[in-house]
């Protein structure tokens, strides 16, 4: 498991966006209707907390999530669904299983820690298949 980045959940994307690449001088991408935007060399993304909430809780958003979720810690893993399984069998509470995310172009899972910080387990699809 490699450590990716921070993904700092966050409630005004365009002036988050605006501070850390004008202001701080953080060079990325970004993409306005995602709400999304990586900064590489400082391995650090921003994204839409709304988003975020809908897409790790598909099924049913705890009222405390949007209010509690500020970051989620990204590790890139070479096969998503063997590291769920390893979890899983010690005992880690996972958010969702191992899906595949188009709009990414990954496949992810999540899980929290012993304090619920949220931490992203991903591998990037080959979207050429």
């Amino acid at each position: 498991m490699e450590f990716h980045a921070i993904r700092l959940c966050v409630t005004n994307f365009q002036e988050c966006l605006e501070f850390y690449r004008d202001t701080l001088g953080f060079q990325g991408w970004h993409d306005d209707e995602q709400q999304y935007a990586y900064f590489e060399k400082a391995n650090i993304s921003l994204f839409s907390q709304e988003k975020m909430v809908k897409a790790l809780f598909q099924e049913s958003q705890p009222n405390e999530a949007s209010s509690q979720m500020k970051l989620i810690i990204q590790f890139e893993v070479p096969d998503v669904d063997m590291y769920y399984k390893r979890l899983v069998n010690k005992g880690v509470e996972f958010i969702n299983k191992p899906h595949d995310r188009k709009d990414w172009g990954s496949r992810v899972a999540h899980f929290y820690d012993p304090e619920k910080n949220i931490i992203e387990i991903y591998k990037v699809k080959d979207n050429r298949k």
